[in-house]
């Protein structure tokens, strides 16, 4: 897909010029306090760009931002006509600030762009041994192919496939090809210290189920009943104990960690739980990457009537011309995923897809971070849109490093609503009031179901982004991005922008 020239898209009315980028702090270390204020105690902010004094945050806005005792400063704003014109806000609109997952925006146009829309992952099985009859006399080889929703769903119909082809028994070993990533072997991400979020998981170029499962409590007669679902062949120790009376302890006060030796793990269930809270489950993160896969593989596989009892290895650079057994294509287009990354902000999705804009499997050439990083630095400059405070890191938000203006978001905002996936782009964001992460917002109020806006969220960082169309029939991209202790406290006055955009003119 061809790129667009688009140098001056912001470019608005001869009367009312937009700034060419403004001088703006390169943030590129990460910070040691948790508060991520762009401008540090005591320095002021920036003075507006010239002509843009103006275009200050409206007042209804400001007052909620003064209620929840954050700073100008904190804060950057930018409401821009897609059609042209001077911009409706620009406050702070041109410093670097922490945008938290609305940086998926960022990666989620490139990948359109760069990968298409249409693009599906590929999985392959192959064999290295003999078939005799049912019965693999050797190896079962997984290629990885970086899909980032392979999911329980898309296992069992890919054994169904290999079991219709008459497989039945596996005599070796299940081999693990995740060579296309070069990422190392961490599994999660130090992140915030809890290796159990899901949101830590780290990408694999043989991810499965986002190396997560949903871990159930329920009450039954004499005690409490512990599942998995998606279902793993791994021991669960349960050591969870009884609390009588109303419901005080819930599974969110559960411990659920991995225990035991690499090749034998179990699953460590702990703490108290109340009956009389009812049946309660969690998303957990567990095991490392060939650990689950082995417990994901070998719970399917039997289910399926297959016999296994072989150990899940991983070897990278698998010897070429393996005798292929099966090519998996995702169910899943590029498209589809996107939806998922934004409406959902599923962070290890975002991740597998910024990585694979710089896989090469045809020679052989594995996706780091780095060289990612530059790819993505690449298009935005081919597109006119890179800008010296930009930086990226691993493209999910789910990062201190990463920056990016006000500014800088509304331009590549309004690059996308001219692509060629434009539709595809906006209809995956959260639509306010209906679904994604912006479901449960505005649900009532006028401007529900005509703005369509990714969220970010991290200690001390709260961002929204995205589109409004107005009551006039006027659309406009939006950026708000507040970094600060009290970053938390400002959802009324992102509501309170949202409401202001939809009623302006």
């Amino acid at each position: 897909m061809g790129c667009v020239a688009l140098c001056g898209v912001l470019a608005a009315s001869a009367q009312t010029p937009l700034p060419a980028y403004g001088t703006a702090p390169n943030m590129t270390a990460e910070p040691t306090q948790p508060a991520m204020s762009p401008d540090g105690p005591g320095r002021q902010p920036p003075a507006p760009a010239s002509g843009l004094a103006g275009m200050a945050v409206p007042a209804v806005v400001a007052e909620a931002m003064r209620a929840a005792a954050l700073a100008p400063h904190e804060y950057g704003v930018a409401v821009v006509p897609l059609d042209g014109g001077a911009p409706l806000v620009w406050h702070n609109a041109e410093v670097a600030f922490n945008p938290a997952s609305t940086m998926k925006l960022v990666t989620t146009h490139a990948a359109l762009s760069l990968m298409g829309p249409n693009f599906r992952w590929r999985t392959q099985i192959m064999m290295r041994g003999q078939l005799v009859g049912d019965v693999l006399q050797g190896d079962l080889v997984l290629q990885g192919g970086g899909d980032p929703k392979f999911v329980i769903e898309d296992l069992t119909e890919l054994i169904m496939r290999l079991r219709a082809n008459g497989l039945r028994e596996i005599r070796g070993n299940l081999v693990v090809d995740d060579s296309l990533y070069d990422v190392g072997d961490a599994a999660v991400e130090a992140f915030d210290g809890d290796r159990s979020q899901p949101y830590n998981v780290r990408p694999s170029a043989a991810l499965m189920n986002f190396k997560a499962t949903r871990v159930s409590v329920r009450p039954q007669t004499g005690g409490l009943a512990v599942d998995m679902d998606p279902p793993l062949a791994v021991p669960i120790v349960d050591e969870v104990k009884l609390a009588r009376g109303g419901c005080r302890f819930g599974i969110a006060g559960l411990s659920i960690r991995e225990i035991g030796p690499e090749d034998a793990p179990t699953i460590r269930v702990a703490g108290q739980y109340s009956p009389a809270c009812g049946e309660q489950s969690t998303m957990v993160a567990v095991l490392n990457h060939r650990q689950f896969i082995h417990g994901f593989f070998a719970s399917a596989w039997r289910a399926a009537g297959g016999v296994w009892e072989g150990r899940t290895v991983v070897e990278r650079r698998i010897e070429p011309n393996l005798p292929v057994l099966l090519r998996w294509d995702s169910p899943r287009t590029l498209a589809d995923v996107v939806k998922d990354i934004n409406k959902y902000s599923n962070n290890v999705m975002a991740r597998q897809v910024l990585l694979h804009t710089s896989a090469d499997p045809q020679r052989r050439r594995p996706a780091t971070l780095e060289r990612a990083r530059a790819t993505l630095n690449a298009w935005l400059e081919k597109r006119g849109l890179r800008t010296p405070e930009i930086v990226i890191d691993n493209g999910s938000g789910l990062s201190r490093r990463e920056r990016i203006s006000p500014a800088s978001l509304a331009r590549l905002l309004i690059d996308a609503s001219r692509s060629p996936h434009a539709p595809i782009y906006i209809e995956s964001l959260p639509v306010v009031g209906v679904d994604g992460t912006m479901k449960s917002r505005l649900k009532s109020d006028p401007v529900a179901g005509n703005a369509w806006i990714k969220t970010g969220s991290l200690n001390d960082v709260r961002s929204i982004a995205g589109y409004v169309d107005a009551a006039s029939g006027r659309r406009y991209a939006v950026v708000m991005l507040i970094n600060g202790p009290r970053a938390q406290s400002s959802g009324a006055a992102q509501d309170a922008l949202l409401r202001w955009v939809y009623s302006s003119n």
